[in-house]
């Protein structure tokens, strides 16, 4: 059985539109998965506030899944509205579960889309916020010129997102946590480890920090800042920031 999960997860790398598929079969059960992860919602309130937002944005909250993100991204828009958008059926529908009956839909909209194929205007959006969602589009320098795009001229991009750095201690240590923590825990509370197998294979195909940069930018982005989240995640969990120029 674990080998075929490998399998399976590899496959998925090379396969990335079926990954909000498989969120669906662990949706009910996904926020109890982050709740165990200690800082889970710090971390994203942290990297909500290095965006230094005015409070009167319009702003796209990209790869939403179960609303958690977005409600960080709305708390810091009193006057403002947020977008949430992802692929999972069923994780949006946890969201609209959680959410719908204490916002109006002028405040806060979940609607499902395909991230690669957005349609929003271009020119259109004050700002975007991706958490956990950038690795899992099957081609980053696509991904990112449509945002850049869609994202007004001045408007800030926000990407939440582990990256290792270049050297083994990143690796190792990711490998620790994945399969030592993230496996056993995700298989005792959703009865399944396929998509989290997946992700920590994602994550250790993904970019290093300075790689992502020069790909945010090779896009366009100006201004491109680079934040480490705290304790234990530092080494792993990064806030990048940047803008669109005009």
């Amino acid at each position: 059985m674990p080998e075929q999960e490998s399998i399976h997860a590899i496959e998925l790398l090379q396969k990335k539109e079926q990954v909000p598929y498989q969120f669906n079969r662990i949706a009910r059960r996904y926020d109890f998965v982050t709740f165990l992860s200690q800082g889970y919602l710090e971390d994203l309130n942290r990297s909500v506030q290095h965006m230094r937002l005015k409070g009167t944005e319009v702003l796209a909250d990209l790869c939403c899944g179960t609303g958690k993100s977005t409600i960080c991204c709305l708390n810091a828009l009193p006057h403002g509205r947020v977008i949430g958008v992802d692929n999972s059926t069923e994780m949006l529908q946890q969201a609209k579960r959680k959410y719908y009956s204490n916002y109006s839909r002028e405040k806060l909209e979940f609607i499902q889309k395909d991230v690669m194929q957005l349609d929003f205007p271009e020119n259109s959006l004050d700002a975007i916020f991706m958490a956990y969602g950038i690795r899992n589009m099957p081609d980053y320098d696509l991904c990112l010129q449509n945002l850049y795009k869609i994202l007004k001229p001045q408007g800030i991009i926000c990407f939440h997102e582990y990256s290792l750095d270049n050297n083994l201690f990143s690796r190792l240590y990711w490998r620790f946590l994945g399969y030592a923590v993230i496996i056993p825990a995700s298989a005792l509370v959703t009865g399944s480890t396929n998509i989290f197998r997946y992700l920590i294979k994602s994550v250790l195909n993904f970019l290093s920090p300075q790689d992502f940069s020069d790909k945010i930018s090779k896009a366009g982005f100006i201004d491109i800042e680079i934040y480490p989240q705290k304790s234990w995640r530092r080494p792993i969990l990064r806030t990048f920031l940047a803008r669109k120029p005009g």
